[in-house]
């Protein structure tokens, strides 16, 4: 059985680095996992994108520590119809 029903989008992973939209935003890797894997489940190409190793220094410092969630251009909009499909009365994002 398939619950999600897979998006064209197999031969944008190479280009997400080059072409993509930031659709979230945290301070939280747990968060940004999470994000990242609905997105997967539909079949939207994700990267997460930081400014420092989060494994390295576990605190955040200035806004250093923020996580963005990155999807092709193409599929921005879905994406963010996705995440708000997802979001809880509190405006956070649930599994």
């Amino acid at each position: 059985m398939i619950l999600f029903r897979r998006r064209d989008y197999d031969g944008l992973e190479a280009r997400i680095d080059i072409v993509s939209a930031i659709v979230y935003r945290t301070w939280s890797d747990l968060e940004a996992q999470l994000i990242k894997g609905i997105l997967e489940l539909y079949g939207i190409p994700v990267s997460l994108a930081t400014d420092i190793s989060h494994t390295l220094y576990p605190f955040t410092v200035d806004g250093l520590g923020e996580t963005r969630v990155l999807v092709p251009l193409e599929a921005e909009g879905e994406a963010h119809t996705i995440l708000a499909g997802h979001r809880s009365e509190a405006r956070r994002v649930d599994a």
